[in-house]
């Protein structure tokens, strides 16, 4: 018996919408580009506030990449743990003891798996929604997706202000 299931994730189109969200990012930068350097040249001060519009607008399309690529990341961290955790297979000494441990271990991994794929689906479709009509008919832009940065030391905990001794009473003199 052969069971076929649907595919969550059309990784195809996963990866078009991205390179077509990276066009129309990489689009609004030379956008402002050219108005800056209009507003430079020409000292048009009136189109200082388009360029601000468009530059914001810039800034949200590259963090509705960025949260893509978080997924992707997510994705990328559990496939490398789970490699880590079979370690190298020596087929020589393949045993179905083996098997079933790595089938084990990858039982809960699925229910993760699956639950990232389709929050991967979710946040396809808000990008088609909120982006389709402008990215519709633009050239996909392949980027290779940047290694996952590294998470920023923790700052260290600013010190509490030391108490200081409290100052020494004067001394009183009794009066004789």
């Amino acid at each position: 018996m052969v069971v076929v299931t649907k595919q969550v994730l059309d990784l195809e189109e996963w990866d078009l919408v991205l390179a077509k969200l990276h066009r129309y990012h990489a689009n609004i930068q030379q956008e402002c580009g050219i108005i800056v350097q209009t507003i430079r040249k020409e000292m048009k001060s009136e189109l200082v506030p388009l360029a601000e519009e468009k530059a914001t607008h810039g800034k949200v399309v590259k963090k509705q990449i960025r949260d893509l690529w978080a997924l992707e990341y997510e994705i990328e961290e559990i496939q490398t743990e789970f490699a880590k955790g079979i370690g190298s297979i020596n087929i020589e000494e393949l045993t179905d003891d083996f098997v079933e441990d790595v089938m084990l271990q990858s039982k809960p991994l699925q229910g993760i798996l699956m639950a990232i794929r389709l929050r991967q689906r979710d946040a396809c479709e808000g990008a088609k929604a909120k982006y389709g009509e402008a990215i519709k008919d633009l050239e996909p832009l392949k980027l290779v997706r940047p290694p996952k940065p590294a998470p920023a030391p923790a700052a260290p905990a600013p010190e509490a202000p030391k108490a200081e001794a409290p100052a020494a009473a004067p001394a009183v003199e009794a009066a004789a």
